[in-house]
């Protein structure tokens, strides 16, 4: 069995390793518990949307993303239809937003599928695709903000920064560009030394960056079981986030220095030989084929595209592999503040059990690996929303309510 394994009483991952590269202030080591203590996790069924029989506005392609506004309302990206489906909070249809085309307020069909979508206190909308569109509460664009010139943006999932009006960024934004490239290459451009949680503010024609973490950045080029960013938006405008291979969560006052650190006693796994052949194994079956849709686009773009996939075998076949595999997987926090945390699972890339923590650092329990995935997105009221997919590949968007306690 492949799981994190949980080390002896007193030994817990090295101050300094928890510690690196963040702002030290009145900061906290918390020691979790070790044993888990498991959740019931038969929530409340609220509704449920998208089925080949239902209404023409929930037959969902592809579900991207998904996200709730402050009344509880409902917002699907369908990547396939480069849409943005609103749903109210008995499960009937609001409105679509919009499109695939060039024009204000629709999509750019090579884009579609990695449109991120936040919901500002508001009500209005921002909807990424290489820009930010903004819509009114009413569904009515706005107008556009633009990121960097000829940049390609690789934007994480966005949550809305708890302070103020602005989107607080939930892992690395990549930011590429030929005059980046070319000054990593010749040595102009110094290479990073840390990785950054960005807030972004929209108030302008062009995204302001403001860094509210600097978070550790692994060492030399490998591309293998790198230990993640994840970062999730709590009240007040702190950010509980992840950066190291060992279960360390951070928290993060607004101004970005480091409040505590909260852990549980489980080590990372070692990489050996058989699983670096294994992931990249795996990796290479996923790049089989068009990964990038280079025969969908066509003409430059398509030879473009091709030309990334190659390099991306390329560079799979050659990759390499951080020392050890992270506890951590990933990592959400619910409207109220609590921090939910995934753990792998019994193989390296997969997913285990979700421990969930309270604002101010306490262990409440866990949920069995098999009783539930991560929640997609978490509403008011305790409202959370999950992905299904059946056997025929249609999905479904099931939203169910968490108890009181756990919200």
């Amino acid at each position: 069995m492949r799981c994190p394994t949980i080390v002896a009483a007193g030994m817990v991952p090295t101050l300094a390793r928890l510690l690196i590269a963040v702002p030290l202030g009145a900061q906290q080591i918390v020691e979790l518990p070790a044993e888990d203590r498991f959740l019931d996790a038969d929530f409340e069924e609220v509704y449920r949307v998208g089925a080949v029989t239902g209404e023409d506005w929930e037959a969902f392609g592809i579900v991207f993303d998904l996200t709730f506004d402050r009344v509880g309302n409902l917002y699907v990206v369908d990547t396939q239809g480069a849409r943005i489906v609103v749903v109210n909070p008995e499960g009937g249809f609001v409105r679509e937003l919009g499109g695939v085309g060039g024009g204000p307020g629709e999509f750019d069909q090579h884009n579609t599928t990695s449109i991120r979508i936040a919901v500002l206190s508001d009500g209005r909308v921002a909807a990424f695709d290489q820009r930010f569109s903004l819509f009114g509460p009413d569904g009515e664009f706005e107008r556009t903000v633009r990121m960097r010139d000829r940049a390609m943006i690789f934007m994480p999932r966005l949550d809305v920064n708890r302070r103020g009006e602005g989107l607080l960024a939930t892992g690395e934004v990549r930011i590429i560009d030929i005059a980046m490239l070319r000054g990593r290459a010749d040595g102009t451009l110094p290479e990073p030394e840390y990785r950054h949680v960005l807030r972004m503010d929209l108030t302008g024609d062009v995204v302001a960056l403001d860094t509210v973490v600097h978070a550790w950045l692994p060492p030399g080029d490998a591309t293998g079981f790198v230990p993640p960013l994840i970062a999730g938006a709590l009240p007040g405008g702190a950010v509980a986030y992840t950066d190291s291979s060992d279960y360390a969560i951070k928290v993060a006052g607004a101004d970005g220095t480091l409040e505590r650190v909260l852990t549980r006693p489980f080590v990372p796994e070692p990489v050996t030989d058989r699983i670096r052949r294994e992931e990249r194994e795996r990796r290479l079956r996923g790049l089989e084929g068009d990964p990038l849709g280079a025969g969908r686009s066509g003409g430059q773009r398509g030879a473009m595209m091709s030309g990334m996939a190659d390099a991306m075998r390329a560079s799979t076949e050659s990759m390499e592999f951080h020392s050890v595999v992270p506890v951590v997987r990933a990592l959400r926090t619910s409207w109220e503040g609590h921090i939910w945390v995934q753990r792998r699972g019994e193989e390296p890339v997969s997913d285990g059990p979700i421990d969930l923590l309270s604002p101010d650092g306490r262990y409440l329990g866990t949920f069995a690996a098999d009783a539930m995935p991560m929640p997609g997105a978490f509403g008011p009221g305790g409202l959370t929303a999950f992905v299904e997919t059946d056997e025929l590949g249609v999905q479904t968007v099931v939203v169910r309510r968490l108890p009181e306690g756990i919200r």
